[in-house]
């Protein structure tokens, strides 16, 4: 119990170190861009505060609550009780500095697995935040304690998130060795939804 205790301690402690030093993406209040599936969706809760979930297409948006069930939300009911939804929004990340939205069909599928499942909720140790980054990753017993961290983790797996090339240039490349330029982003940005076409 007292080394569960020093864990959870120790990993506070360096997430706290690591949201003073990162650099965090920017989240910017124009250019709407439509849901991808798959995609990792946030919105602002107020003093610093998020709360994130995975669209699973058709304008539903998995997440965890704070009373630990995972369930399956509207854009309108995404937003916890006591925050104002039509005063607010929900953004996506895309990659690098471009409107092109990160997120994968497996990412999707690992949500909808986890779908009315219960967990014991906890604001620091067992959020929302580690729930999407479970699904980025495919582990749900992972670190992350915060929305830096998932970030962090959003990065990290960047290149999986991304959309893939068609299958035709894929074949042109092959046969003509035109050497793929790999891009290394070392950033991306959170941009508004428009769920108009419930892709």
């Amino acid at each position: 119990m007292a080394r569960s205790k020093l864990n959870r301690r120790r990993r506070f402690i360096r997430m706290l170190g690591r949201i003073i030093r990162l650099r965090r993406p920017r989240t910017l209040k124009t250019a709407e861009v439509a849901p991808r599936i798959g995609c990792i969706l946030k919105c602002d809760l107020g003093l610093l505060l998020e709360h994130t979930g995975i669209y699973i297409g058709k304008g539903r948006i998995v997440s965890l609550n704070r009373h630990g069930h995972i369930r399956v939300e509207t854009p309108v009911s995404f937003f916890p009780p006591g925050t104002n939804p039509a005063s607010n929004r929900i953004y996506t990340a895309c990659f690098a500095n471009t409107d092109e939205v990160l997120g994968g069909r497996d990412v999707a599928a690992r949500a909808k697995k986890k779908i009315d499942d219960h967990t014991r909720y906890s604001v620091l140790f067992n959020n929302c935040h580690r729930f999407s980054a479970g699904c980025i990753t495919g582990n749900f017993d992972n670190d992350v304690m915060s929305f830096a961290q998932l970030e962090e983790t959003i990065l990290l797996y960047i290149g999986q998130l991304r959309v893939p090339e068609p299958f035709w240039k894929r074949v042109k490349n092959f046969f003509f060795r035109k050497k793929k330029r790999v891009v290394k982003p070392s950033s991306f940005n959170w941009r508004p939804v428009a769920f108009d076409g419930k892709k």
